[in-house]
């Protein structure tokens, strides 16, 4: 029987996917030891046939877009106590599963794992803003108690996402937070395990972040039940841009040069965030990616 499974979402992977299943091939863990399930969500490139070529791997496919049902639908053929998520994006350390359960052991009655999830440039950048802003704010890990817990590294009990309904696949961001505060909810704790890592791209364009900011835009929305709505999340996002300017501001680890280039860009993304918010009260759908 299989120890931990690892499900993969996956929509346009072709430039990517076999990086991952390649991390995953050089697991420290024995191979019969885990499952690999990679979740095609209508990838209209060579996706599907780049998880075949890979032995061992199995691959369903999802017709309705959201990562969250595909999500759904790799949890329902998970054959492991243990189901762990990554992207397809990522790139697993060697010892992330042995990781995954050795952290398992140790926590008994988990909710979630949330491993350290270390940012890396796949191309040299032309401007260094970007990648300073993702590691200023992408991926807050170390605060996974709060439900700060990306599915880019997570580790959770199969029998309690089952229990849970799994995520809810109505959204297409944000579910990561929603049901991890859910399982907190469920009286599981959110730990955070530094040695559990997983390498993820920084992204190293304006158009990358402008698309990332639509879809947080987008399921911020869905997730809102708060009347006014509008106005409600435009509250959240003017608190939360105020926050990033003064963590930019005063970051150590940056130049006033590069601190000022991340709090204009900062300034630049709440506009984005402020534009898909008016779309989506107009009636617009929010988007996948």
């Amino acid at each position: 029987m299989f120890q931990v499974a690892v499900v993969i979402p996956v929509w346009n992977g072709e430039a990517v996917l076999g990086r991952c299943l390649d991390a995953l091939a050089r697991q420290t863990l024995p191979r019969d030891a885990f499952q690999i399930i990679v979740v095609d969500n209508g990838s209209s490139d060579a996706t599907k046939a780049i998880a075949r070529g890979y032995r061992g791997v199995e691959l369903l496919e999802e017709r309705q877009p959201g990562s969250y049902v595909a999500r759904n639908l790799g949890i329902a053929r998970v054959k492991a106590p243990i189901t762990a998520f990554t992207d397809a994006d990522c790139e697993p350390a060697p010892d992330w599963l042995a990781q995954v359960l050795r952290a398992a052991a140790a926590n008994p009655g988990f909710g979630v794992l949330a491993g350290k999830i270390e940012l890396f440039d796949e191309i040299a950048q032309e401007r260094e803003v970007f990648g300073d802003y993702e590691r200023l704010f992408s991926f807050p890990q170390a605060h996974a108690a709060r439900g700060n817990c990306a599915t880019a590294n997570w580790a959770s009990e199969t029998a309690l996402l089952r229990e849970l309904g799994g995520f809810d696949a109505a959204l297409k961001s944000g579910g990561d937070r929603q049901m991890a505060l859910r399982i907190r909810a469920a009286g599981r704790p959110l730990v955070y395990i530094p040695d559990m890592l997983v390498r993820h791209p920084v992204r190293a364009s304006r158009a990358e972040l402008v698309r990332k900011r639509q879809r947080l835009s987008g399921g911020r929305w869905d997730r809102t039940a708060r009347r006014p709505r509008l106005a409600h999340v435009l509250g959240i996002t003017a608190v939360d841009t105020l926050r990033r300017l003064r963590r930019a501001a005063i970051s150590p680890d940056l130049s006033i040069r590069r601190r000022l280039a991340v709090m204009l860009l900062t300034l630049q993304l709440a506009g984005v965030a402020v534009g898909e918010f008016l779309h989506l009260a107009g009636g617009r759908k929010a988007a996948r990616e």
